[in-house]
């Protein structure tokens, strides 16, 4: 059996990304006795005999498959693993971002809160994350470019958290795993940064059709989360895909949590798109249950317009499928 390892793109040196150069092909390890060794979320190659740069063999690339990230010697929270190793749970990433070490600053961040990149230390093995500092709440009127405004307006690294643990709880798990820590002197939420993945208009290639309607699919659950905690700062900006799968991550949460009783307009102009198993989540919540998840990352007024938009979402969905019928709402 053969081993395929993948060079990966690195965000730190473009020397690693990826071409049609022959020195950027994939690494074959033809040997059929090669040894890995896995330690925490990592695999590391211990031996092989035969090494060779060729495009692999659909059985090769059944066989096993590992990404490595060659950049700096940071490693990303999160590593794509041979079926024999396992992912970090969102436990293990928790307790990286609570007790890791702050070992630098990396850089400020494009952004209207301006949040700080760092490396962090857990266990012998350096990591990135985000952190959010960002804390302000406006009494009144707050107006905004464009002639919006907001009534007591709140921007809160707190928001992160909640968001994040709300997706768990909907099983919607495209949230990072956020926690409330100090760095350097000040209390924030560290975030767990997402490895090989960009803002959709950065993908650097043209997606196929099918693609477009998978990627469709994903946001569609988005729309219905965004809905459900009113965040009114979903810019392109904040949604990000994984380069390789596709998969659609959700960032940038501290303008969300509003306390309106209604949807958003935009929510309201289409059909409800979900999965069957959302739609149950949602059904599921409750007020004591949002009280013990969410208390003191919001307020409870703030939980009780969660479950107030959560009652319009599915009366929402009620109608729009006596309207349009499961094959239009229902996405599996």
């Amino acid at each position: 059996m053969s081993l395929v390892l993948k060079v990966a793109k690195s965000p730190f040196n473009e020397n690693h990304a990826h071409s049609k150069s022959s020195d950027q092909l994939p690494l074959i390890c033809s040997d059929s006795t090669w040894e890995v060794q896995a330690r925490g979320s990592h695999l590391t190659l211990l031996k092989c005999q035969t090494m060779r740069r060729e495009l692999p063999r659909p059985d090769a690339l059944l066989a096993a498959a590992i990404t490595l990230i060659l950049f700096a010697g940071l490693r990303p929270i999160t590593t794509v693993l041979a079926s024999e190793a396992r992912s970090p749970t969102d436990i293990e990433i928790e307790d990286c971002l609570t007790e890791g070490v702050v070992v630098k600053k990396v850089e400020v961040l494009v952004g209207i809160t301006s949040p700080l990149r760092y490396v962090i230390e857990c266990k012998g093995e350096k990591h990135q994350a985000v952190f959010k500092r960002v804390d302000e709440a406006r009494r009144g009127l707050t107006r905004f470019d464009k002639g919006r405004s907001e009534l007591d307006f709140t921007d809160s690294y707190r928001y992160e958290r909640a968001a994040y643990l709300l997706d768990r709880e909907l099983k919607i798990n495209r949230v990072p795993v956020a926690v409330i820590r100090r760095v350097k002197g000040r209390e924030g939420a560290l975030v767990q940064w997402i490895e090989n993945a960009s803002v959709e208009m950065q993908l650097g290639r043209k997606l196929t059709t099918q693609e477009l309607v998978e990627l469709a699919s994903q946001k569609a659950t988005m729309h219905v989360f965004d809905a459900l905690i009113y965040n009114t700062d979903r810019r392109p900006e904040n949604w990000l895909v994984d380069e390789d799968d596709l998969e659609l991550y959700l960032i940038d949460h501290s303008r969300a949590f509003r306390w309106q009783h209604v949807l958003p307009e935009d929510f309201l102009r289409r059909p409800a798109r979900l999965s069957h198993d959302l739609h149950d989540s949602l059904q599921a919540l409750t007020q004591p249950r949002m009280t013990e998840l969410l208390e003191g990352l919001i307020e409870p007024l703030q939980i009780r317009a969660v479950l107030a938009r959560r009652d319009l979402i599915l009366e929402k969905i009620f109608r729009d499928l006596e309207a349009h019928g499961e094959a239009v709402v229902f996405t599996d």
